[in-house]
């Protein structure tokens, strides 16, 4: 049976860890005014000076918006950590965002990257028990954003109280509730090297969004590569073929990414496709967009995301300013099948969310490992057809 512990002592906003046994302790998350707000940032690890910057803007917007937590899709530190206790904790990630006001002292909730799978991931996960475990270090969750991790993929429940009025006829209910859904694209990927946890990981998935649209009003799901993009990795085949339909299936709002080092939103299926991946660097100009791209840009920046009783808000902020970039709205959707009354029983049947170790493969390089597979493949051909050349050269000259 699932654990549940609670986050939050606000009146308006609630914190629900599902099944995560280290998150025992009371987090201080900030109240909002009857809506929740969070924040996307990807990519935020690559260049100290740029990351500072968008840091510093995403301070402000913490304090002014009251943002409760914030959300990293992977893509973390360049090449990984070499253990818990790894220098680049303090100098690439609580140096940057602590202050002594505590803007982001909030849950940081991530997922792995190619470049973290590169390093040591295993101390990754391990980070957050110095986090969150008994006994941890005071400076680590003093005036820093708390990194969580509990496991390669894992969910979240956070609930808020909405308006009345027409906001509480449109809904059904005052009480709302956010489903957070935290997915490792490796993992998924049948190119991962332990084909037990990959099948766990699935397994876990398909049990999450098939009871995820009973109990819950917003249905977010996060991982590092994107399913769709006019980015630089143009989407993801192997995602849009199994992922897609069971996001689809579920009915889920959002689906957010941070492998592509752009900012954008894609509009498929009465689904968001958000990348947010420039907290540190900018990135380039698009092409050819994918269909249905509503916006893309390659500024520095991050993704702030509003839910209410009327929709879901996503504004993609300028790092360097502070400016709203543009503003993507979508309707709150419709769940006939959500339950109020049996509630509680939904979300206990949902997968517990315990610590599945991953056995160590080696330092891998930090390209995906679709890249690599693509390039021997490339290499193969280029290979071939240099032989095929070089004997029909021969085979002319014998003539």
């Amino acid at each position: 049976m699932a654990r549940f512990a609670s986050l939050s002592t606000s009146p308006c906003v609630r914190w629900v860890a599902l099944a995560a046994a280290i998150l025992v302790s009371v987090v201080e998350v900030p109240a909002v005014q009857c809506q929740l707000r969070f924040a996307a940032i990807g990519n935020w690890g690559f260049d100290v000076s740029g990351q500072k910057e968008v840091a510093e803007t995403l301070k402000k917007a913490a304090a002014e918006q009251r943002i409760s937590f914030l959300v990293s899709p992977g893509s973390n530190f360049p090449n990984g950590v070499s253990g818990a206790n790894d220098t680049k904790w303090e100098e690439s990630f609580e140096n940057v965002y602590s202050d002594e006001n505590g803007s982001l002292k909030m849950p940081f909730l991530t997922v792995l990257g190619a470049e973290d799978w590169s390093g040591n991931y295993t101390a990754m996960r391990e980070r957050t028990d110095l986090v969150y475990g008994e006994g941890s270090e005071a400076d680590l969750v003093s005036n820093s954003p708390k990194w969580t991790l509990p496991n390669w993929w894992y969910h979240y429940a956070v609930h808020f109280a909405a308006t009345t009025g027409s906001a509480f006829i449109s809904s059904g209910h005052k009480d709302m509730s956010v489903g957070m859904v935290f997915v490792d694209t490796w993992v998924l990927s049948s190119a991962f090297p332990f084909g037990n946890v990959t099948e766990k990981a699935w397994k876990d998935l398909e049990r999450t969004l098939e009871i995820a649209p009973k109990v819950f009003d917003y249905i977010i799901v996060v991982g590092n590569r994107p399913v769709y993009s006019s980015g630089s990795s143009k989407g993801d085949s192997t995602l849009q073929y199994y992922l897609q339909p069971l996001l689809k299936k579920a009915g889920v709002d959002a689906y957010i990414s941070g492998y592509d080092r752009d900012m954008e939103v894609i509009e498929d299926d009465d689904i968001s496709y958000i990348n947010c991946g420039t907290g540190s660097l900018s990135g380039g100009s698009a092409l050819v967009k994918a269909s249905g791209s509503k916006f893309f840009s390659g500024d520095k920046g991050f993704c702030l995301f509003e839910m209410s009783a009327e929709g879901l808000v996503t504004k993609f902020i300028n790092g360097e300013n502070g400016e709203t970039l543009y503003e993507h709205k979508q309707p709150l959707k419709n769940r006939p099948e959500r339950s109020t009354i049996d509630q509680f029983n939904y979300l206990t049947d949902m997968p517990e969310v315990t610590y599945f170790p991953v056995p160590e493969m080696g330092k891998l390089p930090g390209k995906d490992v679709f890249v690599r597979v693509v390039g021997t493949i490339g290499l193969c051909i280029l290979t071939f057809l240099g032989t095929l050349g070089i004997a029909t050269g021969i085979s002319r000259a014998m003539k």
